[in-house]
């Protein structure tokens, strides 16, 4: 058995001043107050810091009608759909060969013609009751 020279008392305090420490270093390098050479001796996987400048104005429209003839300008986009007063008055689309066709229904229909109608619920019911009354 290997006999510990230090209780384990000491060595959690130990261990938590070195990670008092390590903390205090972080809180340091993040905000930036420290020294190069003490930044160089601690040893911190650190993304580099990638900021990106503002685009100019030139840079912006060159982007933008790169973009535009890409995909098309945009537009307006919500009231697209609505009459103006041109598109109520126009009526070159109108035929009235097309527009002016009579609601079909059964009744009407040549092609429904054919089929029998089915009798309403009274009506077999009544058919229902006579062919019990035959037995």
């Amino acid at each position: 058995a290997v006999v510990s020279t230090q209780s384990t008392g000491e060595v959690l305090k130990a261990r938590q001043q070195e990670k008092k420490a390590v903390m205090e270093k972080v809180k340091k390098i993040r905000k930036g107050k420290t020294e190069a050479e003490e930044v160089d001796n601690f040893e911190i996987n650190e993304e580099p810091e990638t900021k990106q400048r503002p685009l100019s104005i030139k840079e912006m429209n060159r982007k933008r009608k790169a973009k535009d003839s890409k995909y098309g300008f945009g537009g307006k986009k919500k009231r697209a759909k609505t009459n103006t007063q041109e598109s109520y008055k126009d009526v070159s689309s109108f035929s009235s060969r097309i527009h002016s066709k009579p609601k079909r229904s059964a009744k009407n229909d040549k092609r429904m013609a054919g089929k029998p109608q089915r009798p309403g619920k009274n009506r077999r019911a009544q058919m229902k009751g006579s062919k019990g009354k035959k037995k």
